[in-house]
């Protein structure tokens, strides 16, 4: 069984394209994989959304302004997962989609466009998402990416639960070929094995 850590921007375009990717591999192949996503915030993922919405980097408010909201949507996204890991990616891939397909800004509306197309129930996502414990849980990935030195939106770290010799560090999963080559051919050549990278532990 393979166990799949992608490292994600909640408002990031490439990594909606290598979510729904990873999705679709994985429906396709005959393999038990489990699939996490999880939140990443740094310097790196501020700087991918200002590109993204075409902002100016060496602005200082507007960087500060794009990490406030980024930090806000990684609560709003932990608060999804409380209701099931399903409905979390639902309500990640709906913002993603409001966003990037549908053009939307990243509001209040949006958000509970999202949750209710997500099924969640609102009161409780309402009440978790400006809880201590999301705040928390935020703490629990960062700390998470940083034991398996993962530095980059769109990194993924792949566990062979059968074979714990190491893990692979996949970059650039917005590639759909080269998830071909992992899932299907398994063919490892191109990938970074690291024996410093953590064994899986229990996370959402």
């Amino acid at each position: 069984m393979l166990e799949m850590y992608l490292f994600i921007n909640p408002l990031g375009a490439k990594c909606y394209e290598a979510e729904q990717n990873i999705l679709k591999l994985a429906g396709r192949s005959s393999k038990k994989i489990q699939i996490r996503f999880i939140p990443l915030l740094n310097l790196q993922s501020v700087s991918k959304v200002m590109t993204t919405w075409g902002l100016k980097q060496t602005d200082l408010s507007l960087r500060n302004k794009v990490s406030d909201l980024l930090y806000h949507a990684i609560l709003d996204y932990e608060a999804a997962l409380f209701q099931g890991r399903k409905r979390g990616q639902n309500f990640l891939l709906n913002i993603q989609h409001l966003l990037y397909e549908e053009h939307q800004e990243y509001n209040e509306e949006t958000v509970h466009k999202a949750a209710k197309l997500s099924k969640l129930d609102l009161s409780m996502f309402e009440a978790d998402r400006h809880s201590e414990l999301a705040v928390k849980s935020f703490r629990k990935d960062q700390k998470l990416a940083a034991e398996m030195h993962v530095t980059m939106p769109t990194e993924m770290v792949v566990y062979n639960l059968d074979d714990f010799d190491c893990a692979l560090c996949v970059r650039n999963c917005d590639s759909l070929a080269k998830l071909e080559e992992l899932v299907f051919e398994e063919n490892t050549k191109d990938f970074t094995c690291s024996k410093k990278i953590l064994p899986a532990k229990n996370t959402k």
